[in-house]
């Protein structure tokens, strides 16, 4: 193989990799663990790399089982498998591997609990969000459970109990923060999505009540994150203050998904939003542990 040629294929499976998503996940799971163990050390960066690891092959797993749905899809048809960059063999070989040795990792570096999440965490979406989504557009209410685990590996590989307080409100925190977000790419997407065969939430209601539903997840994303200050997940006072003033920042933002007619372009400028919001959210996190510990 040349040099060019393994280039091309390096790039193909970074781009399989899905990179821009998984390193937010793998953030998560670092933040459930350094809650817990406020301390950076080879345990949470192999925890973290394992669960990257698991969520890539999650990842790889169902763009193997939706190759027939991305090809249909300018948005996705340029992916490596639809594009026949990478064969389904190649493919399944990555998966295994990634599976596996992140797998691996969360059990060594972590333990079995975190293991059987993550098992469960790839089993449910591969086996049943995946599925769901071409059944009813609300699939990713269930779907969203997906979310909520990475950082519930993170507390419990570092020793948490996964029925504590800050484990729990961490994992409801980022299963309602999906719903909104996917709908939101659903919202771009629509026509695409419909085509592929793919329901959506325009199939069912009047785009107005579809902002409106996105609008009161939002709400009740913000809820949940505020709720990080009532149970004193976060103990700083300035940091209670920061999150509540980018809460309010955040709603106010989305009160112009009701307010005015909103485009495909408009529609990724609220995800965006959504994406930054959970960012500081995280960065609000591990900031009050930090200081705690000073």
């Amino acid at each position: 193989m040349t040099g060019e040629k393994l280039h091309n294929h390096i790039r193909y499976y970074l781009r399989l990799s899905k990179l821009r998503i998984m390193l937010p996940v793998s953030l998560t799971g670092f933040t459930g663990y350094f809650l817990f163990k406020p301390v950076i050390d080879f345990g949470i960066l192999l925890v973290s790399l394992g669960v990257f690891l698991v969520a890539v092959s999650a990842s790889v797993l169902n763009q193997l089982q939706e190759t027939d749905i991305d090809i249909r899809m300018n948005r996705t048809r340029n992916r490596p498998l639809p594009a026949k960059q990478i064969t389904s063999a190649g493919a399944m070989i990555f998966f295994a591997l990634c599976f596996l040795s992140g797998m691996m990792l969360l059990y060594f570096a972590g333990n079995f609990s975190a293991a059987v999440l993550a098992l469960f965490a790839v089993g449910w979406y591969n086996g049943v969000y995946t599925g769901l989504k071409k059944v009813t557009a609300f699939a990713v209410i269930p779907g969203a459970l997906t979310g909520a685990i990475p950082p519930l590996i993170g507390w419990v590989a570092a020793g948490g109990n996964v029925l504590d307080k800050t484990a729990l409100s961490l994992s409801v925190l980022f299963f309602i923060g999906q719903i909104p977000h996917f709908w939101l790419l659903m919202l771009k997407y629509d026509k695409e999505y419909r085509n592929a065969g793919i329901p959506t939430l325009t199939g069912l209601l009047p785009r107005k009540k579809v902002n409106i539903l996105i609008f009161g997840f939002v709400i009740f994303s913000a809820l949940a994150a505020l709720s990080l200050c009532y149970f004193e997940i976060i103990s700083s006072q300035y940091l209670n203050a920061a999150l509540i003033m980018i809460s309010v920042l955040l709603i106010w933002q989305f009160t112009g998904l009701i307010r005015n007619i909103v485009d495909a372009d408009t529609t990724g400028k609220y995800s965006r939003l959504l994406d930054v919001y959970y960012l500081l959210i995280l960065l609000l996190l591990i900031s009050d542990r930090l200081m705690s510990q000073a």
